[in-house]
């Protein structure tokens, strides 16, 4: 959970552009809930939305949307022709993010998908391969999220998963947030197989929370 904003976050952020209304109120609709700790900040968002530009992805899923700011910065990056499927296990955020994803909803470019995630992907199997995988949900089950990915994703497409530091978790930091052993042990475990799987290519970017970038090469 992100406590404290860096200093360098606050110099990039005051070079880039102001964010829109809709990435505004994603951002107080996740400040009244209480979990504005979790939302990206703006430089974590405008990583993603640079990869996601990158690679020209039309096929792009998101695993966790709490209020749609991620999702904002994903679809923004879109082409046109593409779409964009998000999870939400919770109603009350998938109505929230539903409520700053309207547009996009209208013109038939995104969908919310409301239910368990495990679930949920099954649903959208049939449209895989996809260009991009964004996970950010669930850390219990990030290991499961991650070999879904892997096996529906493009050759050259891209697997991205936030937290994967889990405040220090992952290498033992005693003063890490409240992360249970078996989010701990999963997490340690997909870092460990993204790096030593040799059919993809894979980094950790050192943002405040870690995000690991993997690219499917076979």
């Amino acid at each position: 959970m992100r406590k404290t904003t860096p200093k360098s976050y606050h110099y990039i952020e005051n070079l880039s552009e102001v964010e829109n209304q809709n990435q505004l109120n994603a951002r107080v609709n996740s400040e009244k809930l209480g979990l504005e700790g979790i939302s990206l900040s703006k430089t974590e968002a405008q990583i993603l939305q640079f990869f996601v530009t990158e690679i020209a992805a039309k096929k792009v899923v998101e695993i966790g949307t709490l209020t749609g700011l991620s999702a904002l910065y994903i679809l923004q990056a879109l082409p046109e022709g593409a779409f964009f499927w998000t999870l939400e296990k919770s109603p009350e955020h998938a109505r929230l993010a539903a409520n700053v994803l309207s547009d996009y909803i209208n013109k038939n470019q995104c969908k919310i998908l409301i239910g368990d995630a495990k679930e949920k992907l099954q649903e959208i199997e049939s449209e895989a391969p996809f260009d991009v995988v964004f996970i950010d949900g669930n850390k219990a089950a990030y290991l499961d999220y991650f070999n879904w990915a892997q096996a529906h994703l493009k050759v050259g497409g891209l697997i991205m998963v936030d937290n994967v530091f889990l405040a220090g978790g992952v290498w033992g930091d005693p003063a890490a947030q409240k992360f249970n052993e078996k989010q701990i042990t999963t997490v340690q475990k997909m870092n460990q197989q993204a790096f030593a799987d040799k059919k993809l290519k894979s980094m950790i970017l050192p943002t405040e929370e870690g995000l690991l970038i993997c690219k499917k090469l076979s």
